[in-house]
């Protein structure tokens, strides 16, 4: 499902930095918060679904994701990512309430549907399954909040 983040410096108020690394195959599925995020690509090349298209990014480019942009993610090649993400507190604690330990983290849909009750207690916004479809992702059904 989504990348793996290290939340260890979660202790600004205000923004927090934060390493993380998406193996090969991850996916971010279309959705959108209130969250400014801003990433780095350290290693490695990311796919992003913003402003209603697929865009590559690799070493040393930025991702820009406005709050409320309707965004996506993935790594569709062969190697991992890692990239830092710098965005709100309050995105790091979503994140730390919804992210499984690496030996845990095989999508599940029990998992899902943990994320997708989180995201809405957040207000976070997911894609439909048509939405997701309709970039090409595909998800089990019924596990969107739209």
């Amino acid at each position: 499902m989504g990348p793996l983040v290290d939340l260890s410096a979660r202790n600004r108020k205000d923004y927090v930095v934060i390493r993380s690394i998406a193996p090969s195959g991850t996916v971010v599925p279309l959705h959108r918060h209130g969250d400014r995020e801003t990433m780095v690509i350290v290693k490695g090349r990311f796919t992003a679904w913003l402003e209603g298209s697929w865009q590559t990014y690799g070493l040393g480019e930025i991702i820009e994701v406005a709050p409320n942009e309707p965004h996506a993610m993935r790594n569709d090649g062969p190697d991992e990512v890692s990239l830092v993400l710098v965005t709100t507190s309050r995105m790091a604690n979503f994140l730390g309430t919804v992210s499984a330990s690496q030996d845990s983290a095989d999508v599940s849909l029990d998992r899902l549907a943990h994320f997708v009750r989180t995201a809405a207690v957040y207000g976070f916004r997911n894609g439909s399954i048509e939405d997701q479809a309709a970039i090409g992702i595909d998800l089990p059904d019924g596990k969107s909040n739209a």
